[in-house]
């Protein structure tokens, strides 16, 4: 596919922006940068382009801009984030009066394409950021790496990587509102993990866990998901195979005996699971050791 892009680049004189060419070396081994700014973008400011292999993040400080991606369309104001592919169609623009100030940033490499999948599992590259945007760690974040392509030097490249991957998380924690503190997590949560911790070997379903919580397993599980990471039932798989694992390097114990340890009678079943979740057999884990 053939790159094509029309632009239009009208913005203020102190707007900034910094072109950097990676080493093939970079470009290897780190998530790389290749275009970065902040920019106060005056009407008739766009950009329409395709197939051009980066992905570009652009978060909105001031004024109104307007995406167009993947078919859909974004009026984006202060505080919307988007993340897109820009080997796909996509047009983006000033629309308000006043300029458009975003901060943005080209990037490529890494787990680039990996972490855009996260990103985008609910089909959307837009996101609202609350509070105030410019005490936002993502724009923290993208203004610390303008900084360090102005006074770079041999590790900047290295820094670079670090920063970006930390940009990255960032957005996604936000958009999934993962950005929690500890003691922001419900009791309830809590109390449950420290069941499953406890109670790993028994045979325990969601029903099981209704009863013992008296409240809706829907939404036990969903609570449960959005603050450990994963569904209790998994969590619980998650503890017995591990738990698992330590018998199998550190004990002389037969793999049917462990399996029976950790509350599975169906020594088929055991040894199905533990390759789905460790990507080898049991008896191959512990020649590992």
């Amino acid at each position: 596919m053939v790159y094509w892009e029309k632009a239009d680049h009208s913005w203020t004189k102190d707007s900034e922006r910094v072109i950097h060419t990676p080493s093939q070396k970079s470009k290897e081994l780190f998530f790389y940068l290749q275009e970065i700014g902040h920019f106060k973008a005056f009407k008739p400011y766009f950009t329409e382009r395709e197939n051009l292999p980066s992905y570009l993040i652009k978060f909105t400080l001031g004024g109104q801009g307007f995406l167009q991606y993947q078919g859909k369309e974004y009026h984006l104001k202060p505080g919307d984030f988007f993340w897109i592919d820009c080997q796909e169609h996509q047009l983006y623009k000033t629309v308000s009066e006043e300029p458009w100030e975003m901060v943005w940033i080209h990037f490529y490499g890494g787990q680039s394409q990996s972490l855009y999948q996260e990103y985008c599992k609910d089909k959307s590259p837009v996101f609202h950021a609350t509070g105030q945007a410019s005490d936002n760690p993502i724009y923290r974040i993208i203004s610390l790496l303008i900084q360090q392509q102005k006074n770079a030097n041999a590790r900047t490249d290295f820094h670079t990587s670090v920063a970006v991957h930390k940009l990255l998380n960032e957005a996604i924690l936000q958009k999934y509102q993962l950005d929690f503190a500890v003691e922001d997590i419900p009791k309830q949560v809590t109390l449950l993990k420290e069941y499953l911790d406890q109670r790993f070997k028994e045979n325990l379903t969601l029903d099981d866990l209704e009863t013992v919580f008296h409240i809706n397993k829907y939404q036990l599980n969903k609570q449960f998901s959005k603050y450990i990471g994963i569904p209790p039932i998994d969590y619980l798989i998650t503890k017995k195979i591990s738990y698992a694992k330590d018998l199998l390097r550190y004990t002389n114990a037969s793999i049917q005996n462990i399996s029976l340890e950790i509350g599975i009678e169906n020594f088929a079943y055991f040894s199905r699971l533990f390759k789905n979740k460790t990507g080898m057999t049991a008896t191959f884990y512990r020649k590992q050791g």
